[in-house]
């Protein structure tokens, strides 16, 4: 027996080990033990005058959730406060997406929370900057010479440096220190400055420093303007320690996940704090979501061929099986599936005179295919429920304030230019008339080639093709390839429109054509007619009222589509929609938008009507 208490001590020590992650007991202990006060380091390159008011009601509440006092400090350098983390002489902090990658590697820091500006955007973007009225372009820019001077962000900055080489110079091949003349390194905030006043030509920044400078110095704001814009960029996170303990870190994430969350009179305040901070929420995350900072940087290293400064991004278990499991499950079942259909079937026993056969039964075969075709449904519904976002629906609820401060002007619309934006809704009808009349006979013709029933199938399979491309490819896609060739306007809609629909319409018309009757096929053959004839007489008056009803829906669908083209210039109330938008004019969006809803309506009645008039 005492070997076998031996033997279980040994189990229950290495289990012990093994839970505590293997620390030694003096790391564990110094884990344990509550810190007397928890440095938070900031980045910023406004300074603590300028930050200093923003932050501090937020680290009050801070220091009051977690009963540990909390001290801020301030600094623009990224370097030093990564190595204050990593020297324990910072315990907490807010950092931008690259230095928080180094600060993981280099300081062992943990992610507990990322930020989410009041858009509900957790991403940003670099971009580049010109004084307006310049007249400098990005081909300028590509162009070289040494004719411009140049304002970099510092060497670490994700969205000053690391961005802007990584999507705008480096895919051509440009080096900023041979392509202009000078350039200089500094802030966001002193790169727009410079450029401002006409001391760089042009600068690095991003779209979180033109809202700061827009509310702070607006007149600085107004002689700046963006020609480059970079991908999206995971926004800042708050990191702490690694060391901390356990409980003190999940304390300190709870607090930052809720803050400014629920109703009543504190929740307001906090969210008039994360207002000032340009924040709606900081949102649960982890060391993942800094991922693509880590491919950005593996593939600067790759160009550069030299060694990643980083480590490359590091797939936990249950990720790959968050990516890879849907695909396996599904494939399962389609092995089960062909498992199933190959088996031999049984033959139906023989009956016994005046025997009265039993009903049909599905067989295994079949229910296998309902399985995979449902269960395969289901799996991928289950898989993107967290990709499309639905864990955050309630923020839906989390702001309501504001969704009332859009409400009231929704609610009051302006009715001055009613004659105006009638006028527009009518030409955007138009468009959409036309649309349709041009891709109805696109898609008759097509339509009757990609029958299987009426062409061969050397001539199916390409059309089939054709018309996969022309309903693929998006309306604002091949609108903006006709405004090239066309010119803004109208016309560019309503061919844009008609190359669309015309792909959708062919579908449905062939569909329809493949499920008429071959009878009066036959009997018009059988006078000698040709294949027009047999098309026109046996087909035709089969399919007619199918095709009336598809092509009087896709109308609808049009006059509805048509607003949205009116986002690249190509004509109607659309370009008046996103105009007033853009200028928070929302009295005026809704008054467009009762004028589309009485629009809509009077051509879904006026469809109904041709329907019982032609059907």
């Amino acid at each position: 027996m005492s070997r076998l208490h031996r033997l279980a001590a040994g189990i229950l020590a290495g289990a012990a080990l093994i839970l505590s992650g293997g620390m030694p007991a003096a790391a564990q202990t110094e884990q344990s033990r509550q810190p007397d006060k928890l440095v938070f380091s900031i980045l910023s390159a406004e300074g603590q005058a300028n930050s200093g008011p923003l932050w501090q009601p937020l680290l009050d509440d801070l220091e009051r959730a977690i009963g540990v006092p909390v001290e801020p400090v301030f600094g623009s350098n990224y370097s030093v406060l990564v190595e204050a983390m990593r020297a324990d002489q910072a315990q907490i902090g807010w950092f931008s997406a690259l230095p928080a990658v180094q600060a993981i590697d280099r300081a062992g820091a943990e992610v507990v929370a990322r930020t989410v500006d009041v858009e509900g955007k957790d991403s940003y973007v670099s971009s580049l900057i010109v004084k307006r009225g310049s007249g400098i372009t990005l081909d300028d820019v590509a162009a070289c010479g040494k004719k411009y001077t140049f304002g970099i962000g510092d060497a670490q900055s994700t969205s000053g440096t690391l961005a802007p080489l990584t999507y705008f110079f480096s895919p051509r091949n440009i080096d900023p220190t041979t392509c202009f003349s000078t350039v200089r390194s500094a802030s966001h905030q002193g790169n727009s400055f410079a450029v401002a006043n006409g001391q760089v030509d042009i600068a690095t920044s991003n779209s979180v420093n033109t809202v700061f400078l827009t509310r702070q110095n607006p007149e600085v704001a107004r002689q700046i303007e963006v020609i480059w814009e970079s991908p999206p960029i995971p926004e800042s996170g708050i990191l702490v320690r690694g060391s901390l303990p356990a409980e003190l870190k999940a304390r300190i994430r709870e607090f930052f996940v809720n803050y400014g969350q629920g109703f009543g009179p504190d929740a307001d305040r906090q969210k008039a704090v994360m207002d000032r901070l340009n924040y709606s929420q900081f949102r649960a995350a982890d060391n993942s979501y800094l991922n693509p900072i880590r491919v950005m940087k593996a593939d600067q290293a790759r160009r550069e061929n030299r060694p990643s400064d980083v480590a490359p991004p590091v797939v936990s278990p249950w990720q790959r099986i968050k990516q890879v499991g849907p695909f396996a499950l599904i494939g399962l079942l389609v092995l089960a599936a062909i498992v199933m259909n190959l088996r031999r079937k049984k033959a139906p026993a023989a009956l016994a005179e005046g025997q009265i056969p039993s009903p049909p039964e599905k067989s295994a075969a079949a229910w296998s295919l309902d399985i995979l075709l449902w269960g395969g449904f289901a799996i991928i519904l289950i898989a993107a429920f967290g990709t499309v976002g639905l864990p955050n629906i309630g923020n839906l609820f989390s702001n309501p304030e504001r969704m009332q401060t859009y409400g009231r002007d929704f609610l009051n619309p302006d009715f001055s230019e009613w004659r105006q934006l009638v006028g527009l809704m009518w030409l955007t009808v138009q468009i959409a008339l036309w649309g349709t009349f041009l891709a109805v006979f696109l898609a008759v013709p097509l339509s009757l080639m990609a029958s299987r029933n009426l062409s061969p199938a050397w001539l199916v399979w390409p059309v089939r093709r054709v018309m996969d491309i022309m309903r693929s490819i998006p309306d604002l896609v091949i609108a903006t390839l006709f405004i090239v060739a066309v010119g803004l306007g109208p016309l560019a809609g309503v061919l844009a429109i008609a190359l669309n629909t015309a792909g959708v319409l062919a579908k449905l018309f062939s569909e329809a054509v493949e499920s008429i009757d071959q009878g009066p096929i036959d009997g018009v053959k059988a006078t000698g007619a040709g294949r027009l004839h047999e098309i026109t007489w046996g087909v035709i008056p089969q399919v007619a009222p199918l095709w009336t009803s598809f092509a009087l829906y896709r109308f609808e669908s049009n006059s509805r589509a048509a607003t949205i083209l009116g986002l690249i210039g190509a004509g109607g109330i659309g370009q008046a929609l996103f105009e007033n938008l853009q200028a928070f004019e929302y009295r005026t969006v809704s008054t467009i938008a009762i004028i589309i809803i009485v629009a809509v309506t009077l051509i879904d009645m006026l469809s109904q009507a041709m329907r019982k008039r032609l059907l």
